[in-house]
């Protein structure tokens, strides 16, 4: 193992001498392959081992962290010598016994290392092809491969023995259309806690078929009028206003900052009877989920809003144990070198029991979302901007031609509140969520869903 040689026990009492609280060791060893074609070349072709080890002790409600890669007993010491200047001498701490390892891993059917680097490209390039076959006015089309296996261990004075094998695989396309000299794109990925196993069924294929289809909705797109009207987002669109509306104000770090709209609403109503939230690592194959999170606290499905009341936040260790709380497995880091906070894992809506179609033919006069784009949100307030990246009218319950330059706003809690249609299907999207200056893996879901009234803006 990756902490062969290093005395655990005794560096976690050493800590407790030096005046810490708590002390955490937390072991990474991370094998990735990264591909990128652009133009039927190879742009970027990556294979690597990255490893490594941090130091996090609690002192004084204060977070002291340290990580080296030096994996040897010198290199552990060295990282409690580097913090222990900040504590006061302790009283002699406590005897630790490490007990054996709780183990997990993710369940997959065709390991990433047991595909070549360059069979890895050639399934990128093939696709890339695929695209320029299906429409000779596509200029451009970047193709991406990622794939890693995650190899952590944890172990603290809090009784935490835990190691975790992460294994995840993502390919994704961007392509670029020119029509009458205007550039249009399209761009779809495929991913998650899968192996190889992800391109079963040709689905790098089918996936850059998707994006090549929406950059050619989109040259066909019109403008606009901006303006309050009734919007459906459809289930196709991901849970991107879930994530980027309501999930980030509800992890503990900005509740307990003062910098969230949700801040002490526990247990009082936040959204629509119709809408409940869960966060939940423990789902099968999706990109956010794993065995056990950064600190070692075993993945648990987290209700945080239940038929529109808020019942929990997402908590890692520290706000766990600053607020006499339990910790929900939201401790995560990007890797070894950085510490963990309070973030998401797959944070999705629930489905409902509307028929998806019905809650579209209600309505006369709207529009249909159905991919979403970048954005802004203020989790203080809750406001946000978001771009549509594929959307059409509805017009007297159809749907009607796509629309471009257009953009939602409105207040992610108001929103959760105006919902009254919640559809029965449900879909998802994968993404890097970045925090911080961390990047984690993690996915969104929701079913279709109406707002009866939010500020669209067009190009009109």
């Amino acid at each position: 193992m990756i902490y062969s040689g290093i005395t655990i026990d005794n560096l976690l009492e050493d800590a407790l001498k030096s005046g810490a609280a708590f002390a955490e060791l937390f072991f990474e060893e991370t094998t990735f392959s990264n591909v990128r074609v652009e133009s039927g070349k190879i742009d970027r072709a990556i294979a690597g081992t990255d490893r490594g080890m941090g130091l996090r002790l609690f002192h004084d409600n204060i977070v002291y962290y340290a990580s080296t890669t030096n994996l040897t007993q010198e290199g552990a010491a060295n990282l409690l010598k580097t913090l222990s200047v900040y504590l006061r001498k302790g009283d002699g701490g406590k005897h630790i016994i490490v007990p054996e390892s709780s183990k997990a891993s993710t369940k997959i059917f065709k390991h990433p290392l047991g595909l070549n680097l360059t069979r890895k490209a050639d399934i990128i390039l093939s696709a890339q092809n695929e695209a320029y076959r299906l429409s000779n006015q596509i200029i451009q089309v970047q193709g991406g491969y990622i794939d890693s296996v995650r190899k952590i261990a944890i172990f603290s004075t809090g009784g935490i023995s835990v190691e975790d094998e992460q294994i995840r695989t993502t390919i994704s396309f961007n392509v670029i259309l020119e029509k009458a000299g205007k550039l249009h794109t399209g761009y779809e990925s495929l991913g998650g806690s899968i192996g190889t196993e992800l391109f079963n069924n040709d689905a790098h294929l089918t996936t850059v078929r998707t994006a090549v289809n929406r950059a050619i909705k989109m040259s066909n797109s019109i403008p606009i009028k901006g303006g309050r009207m009734t919007v459906v987002l459809s289930s196709e669109a991901g849970g991107t206003m879930i994530h980027e509306a309501v999930g980030h104000g509800l992890e503990a770090d900005h509740i307990y900052k003062g910098l969230s709209v949700y801040t002490g609403k526990l247990n009082q109503r936040v959204a629509s009877p119709l809408i409940t939230v869960v966060d939940d690592p423990t789902l099968p194959g999706m990109r956010g989920s794993f065995g056990y999170d950064d600190e070692g606290t075993k993945a648990m499905r987290n209700v945080v809003i239940e038929n529109g009341i808020l019942k929990n936040y997402l908590f890692d260790l520290q706000y766990a144990m600053e607020n006499g709380m339990q910790p929900t497995s939201n401790g995560r880091r990007e890797s070894f070198r950085y510490p963990p906070i309070p973030r998401m894992t797959n944070t999705l809506i629930l489905s409902g029991k509307d028929n998806p179609s019905s809650i579209i033919s209600e309505v006369d006069d709207g529009l249909l979302v159905l991919k979403m784009g970048g954005g802004e949100v203020n989790t203080a307030t809750g406001d946000f901007i978001f771009e549509i990246t594929e959307g059409h009218t509805i017009e007297h319950g159809q749907i009607g031609p796509p629309v471009e330059g257009v953009t939602l706003l409105g207040n992610g809690p108001t929103v959760l509140k105006e919902i009254d249609r919640v559809g029965s299907d449900i879909g998802y999207s994968i993404g890097t969520c970045g925090k911080d200056n961390q990047g984690v893996p993690v996915a969104d879901g929701q079913p279709t869903l109406r707002i009866p009234q939010i500020v669209v803006g067009g190009k009109k």
